[in-house]
């Protein structure tokens, strides 16, 4: 398995020049979407904490594979950033596990785009058990890894 050390700044450095007035309805589904991964954040390090953008991480040490090898700490768990239109959550467990992503819900399908990444524009359409039950696994899956603690 090919495991590379990502984050969402490159995505995020585009809103820091362009700041604007979140909408009320993108603010509220991001306030609650961090909510979902409050009970994570003892197990994680919190990479970013501000209006509009959230990281959980791993303090995980791992050996990088290629030719220049080097020993990284981290793998990212989970971001969720604010975007002009929606609201994105990247969940790195799907990205990392197969099985994860052969068994997610038809709820959460629709709003999958690329290999990890859900968009979200309304509180009201997120199938919020079906995503609560995905973040359970793939905290499941980071333990049954030893890449956390709990």
């Amino acid at each position: 398995m090919k495991i590379s050390k990502t984050s969402t700044t490159a995505h995020f450095v585009n809103l820091k020049r362009n700041a604007r007035v979140i909408p009320y309805a993108l603010e509220q589904t991001y306030t609650h979407l961090v909510g979902l991964l409050d009970p994570y954040k003892e197990h994680f390090e919190v990479k970013a904490n501000t209006d509009v953008h959230f990281e959980l991480w791993t303090n995980h040490v791992f050996r990088s594979n290629g030719l220049n090898a080097k020993y990284k700490k981290g793998l990212m768990f989970a971001a969720v950033v604010v975007f002009k239109k929606f609201v994105s959550l990247y969940f790195y467990p799907l990205y990392v596990s197969k099985s994860l992503k052969e068994n997610l819900s038809d709820e959460l399908k629709p709003f999958l785009t690329g290999e990890s990444c859900f968009h979200f524009k309304t509180l009201e359409e997120i199938p919020l058990s079906e995503l609560h039950k995905l973040i359970d696994d793939g905290f499941a899956f980071y333990k049954e890894q030893g890449w956390v603690k709990g």
